[in-house]
């Protein structure tokens, strides 16, 4: 199952081809991502200036259908625009975090060069975020809600 995430740049002028992100989920990854959060709830029990945790993770890809677009081989343009026209109907500038229908698919040309990837766990959700390769920009992911998550979990192990 695959989550599909809005994505944005700390740079309003430079996204870096990270425009979106996908982060690959099953039974292994939820049951974490609801450990860190409980852990994160009990660690605001002890100390109540604790805002949110941050992992090293890089399971989130990040990518744009706009990225590398000149010149290409037609099949390759129509990877493209077949990923340009799978985002529109999955609603991600509205609704930010979308399970993904099955036949989403990911062109490999199409995914932004990203490093020192992060989970962020808070108490609703976990989202990520990574530099930008080779600057000094962040993007950051809409978050994964809780509820989403126990929902897939529910679906991945049923």
């Amino acid at each position: 199952m695959q989550i599909v995430l809005k994505a944005w740049s700390s740079d309003p002028h430079y996204s870096g081809g990270c425009d979106y992100a996908v982060v690959e989920v099953g039974e292994v990854f939820l049951k974490l991502a609801l450990r860190r959060i409980r852990v994160l709830c009990e660690q605001k029990i002890l100390d109540s200036s604790m805002s949110e945790t941050y992992y090293w993770d890089s399971s989130a890809q990040y990518f744009s259908p706009w990225l590398n677009r000149a010149p290409k081989s037609e099949a390759a343009l129509e990877a493209c625009f077949k990923l340009e026209e799978s985002i529109e109907a999955l609603e991600i500038d509205t609704r930010e975090a979308v399970i993904a229908e099955a036949d989403f698919r990911l062109p490999e040309s199409q995914i932004g060069a990203v490093e020192c990837s992060q989970m962020i766990v808070r108490d609703g959700g976990i989202a990520f975020n990574a530099l930008i390769k080779h600057s000094d920009t962040y993007v950051t992911t809409a978050e994964i809600s809780r509820q989403m998550i126990e929902s897939a979990l529910s679906s991945a192990t049923n």
